[in-house]
């Protein structure tokens, strides 16, 4: 339909906590789809709150090959400490120079 081309559509991932809140989630949270696989993935993992990190950091990685996905939004309740984790291993930054309020894009911050 093109609808990618005339909007910027914004993708919300967040980290599971654990196997049993993955659950909930599904079952819970309308609109929202966990598959069986991720369940079982979290299931399997010695420490399903890392495993919910290492499967928000794939995800986001996914995500960016998607064309027309132009962002992500990152959903982190009670678990926002993790954010800059994600997003510092998923890369989605690479390449970026960090905004600073009050400096021009083209002034050198280093002189600032």
């Amino acid at each position: 339909m093109g609808l990618h081309e005339k909007a910027f559509i914004l993708a919300g991932v967040g980290p599971l906590a654990s196997a049993r809140s993955a659950e909930w989630i599904r079952s819970n949270v309308p609109g929202v789809h966990i598959p069986d696989s991720i369940v079982r993935r979290l299931r399997g993992a010695q420490d399903q709150k890392e495993e919910g990190v290492n499967i928000c950091v794939d995800m986001i990685r996914q995500l960016q090959e998607i064309d027309g996905v132009s962002g992500i939004h990152i959903m982190a309740y009670r678990q926002e400490a993790s954010v800059a984790g994600i997003v510092e291993r998923s890369g989605v930054l690479s390449g970026r120079e960090m905004w600073q309020p009050g400096v021009p894009r083209d002034a050198d911050p280093v002189a600032i």
